[in-house]
């Protein structure tokens, strides 16, 4: 009965050490790769993202995000080809938290993006040109936390929309990520 009850303690120590570690280490860095869709035209980019943020207490950080894109789409036929996609993309967030398990917790965000598309088609002549978009971003997520200092996340977001006032084109993403405390 005593190692029961010595197990317990310790495991509660060491959910407390967790608790107190994520409140002593503000600062966290990571990676995160997107998959961004543009619908009405089934575009899919690939982008990948650096990540810097700061939490500001228990429920709040701010974020912000770099990423550069690594996959476009192309398209040809006969006598044309085109090649669409992100040439890069900025973000800075506002993010609130709730727990749900010990390790686990939800997020939603909110904050300004930047994201510059780049266009190339080469039908004898070749056209090169370039588009920025920038807007609100919202979005949801879940942090797993493996360790006290490292977690995965999974998230979805709506990006500004690509297109003039005619053809407003939605943008939506699906990422995941990891982060590394410190």
């Amino acid at each position: 009965m005593l190692n029961k009850i010595a197990v317990a303690m310790m495991a509660l120590g060491c959910s407390a050490a967790v608790f107190s570690a994520q409140a002593e280490q503000p600062y966290y860095f990571g990676a995160q790769y997107s998959q961004q869709s543009v619908d009405d035209v089934s575009w899919d980019f690939g982008v990948l993202s650096a990540v810097a943020g700061y939490q500001l207490n228990d429920v709040f950080a701010i974020e912000g995000r770099f990423g550069l894109g690594i996959q476009d789409e192309e398209y040809s036929s006969a006598l044309t080809s085109a090649k669409v996609g992100v040439d890069h993309s900025y973000s800075v967030l506002g993010k609130a938290s709730w727990p749900v398990l010990e390790t686990l917790s939800v997020y939603g965000m909110a904050g300004f993006n930047k994201t510059k598309y780049d266009f190339k088609v080469n039908d004898g002549d070749t056209l090169r040109d370039s588009h920025s978009e920038d807007g609100l971003i919202y979005g949801a997520g879940a942090e797993l936390r493996f360790t006290p200092n490292l977690s995965f996340t999974f998230e979805y977001a709506v990006l500004p929309k690509v297109g003039d006032d005619e053809d407003n084109l939605d943008v939506d993403s699906i990422s995941a990520g990891i982060n590394y405390r410190f």
